[in-house]
């Protein structure tokens, strides 16, 4: 009977870390940008990932302006996604911020192109540990402006809660810059999103969309949880 009791336990146990495993997806952040000639090999390692590894990773590539003077206007880039990038040089008690940076779950950071080391960190003991609290219950879609309703459990102690709208693939014709009479292909752009430090259990946060987003666009929504001093704790993502 003890013996029979410890394999139930243990089964038990393991199954309890697999379903951890299943429902809290790792989240990789990459700061890239066109006007980066060493950014595109990191653009194609984050779709690799996304690929291999499916639900189990959210990817989120962000577009920074600061290369843009040097020729070639990144059309996905804003200043507020550079400021995103300084925030986390804070953080990480960085003097300087560079591309492709990759950010895991909030708590570390690589260069985005060391597919080696990326790939040694999402396989070892990286998962999110707490159970899933943030849920999108609906995404709705009117013009250029998303809403998307969400629901926590009341039990979390996220400090912050961040909405995010993607769009899963863009093809660019570069005429110059680093990257120039390149084609390159960016996946998974952040195009619109809004963090909350002050929040209800239960609420909507609208979005706006650039107005270069087309109708044929696939566009996806992403939401996460970031607790300070630990970074994401929670992320989920639905279609839109």
């Amino acid at each position: 009977m003890r013996t029979s009791y410890k394999l139930l336990l243990l089964f038990t146990l393991l199954l309890q870390v697999t379903l951890y495993a299943q429902n809290t997806p790792t989240v990789i952040e990459l700061f890239t940008s066109q006007g980066c000639s060493s950014c595109p090999p990191a653009d194609a390692l984050l779709e690799e990932i996304k690929q291999k590894y499916g639900d189990q990773v959210i990817t989120l590539s962000y577009h920074v302006d600061y290369w843009d003077y040097i020729g070639w206007k990144d059309p996905f880039a804003t200043k507020g996604f550079t400021q995103k990038q300084y925030t986390y040089a804070e953080k990480f008690r960085s003097r300087s911020v560079y591309t492709p940076q990759a950010v895991i779950n909030g708590r570390s950071h690589y260069t985005g192109s060391d597919k080696a080391t990326i790939y040694n960190v999402l396989n070892s003991d990286n998962k999110i540990a707490q159970p899933i609290a943030l849920t999108i219950t609906k995404t709705t879609q009117n013009g250029n402006t998303v809403a998307i309703d969400y629901k926590t459990n009341t039990t979390t102690d996220a400090n912050e809660l961040t909405f995010a709208v993607t769009i899963n693939e863009k093809v660019t014709q570069v005429k110059r810059g680093e990257n120039r009479n390149k084609t390159l292909k960016n996946t998974h752009i952040v195009v619109a999103e809004q963090t909350l430090q002050r929040y209800a259990s239960n609420g909507q946060i609208l979005l706006q969309l650039p107005d270069w987003i087309q109708s044929t666009d696939q566009l996806s929504v992403v939401a996460y949880a970031t607790k300070s001093n630990v970074g994401i704790i929670d992320a989920v993502t639905a279609s839109l």
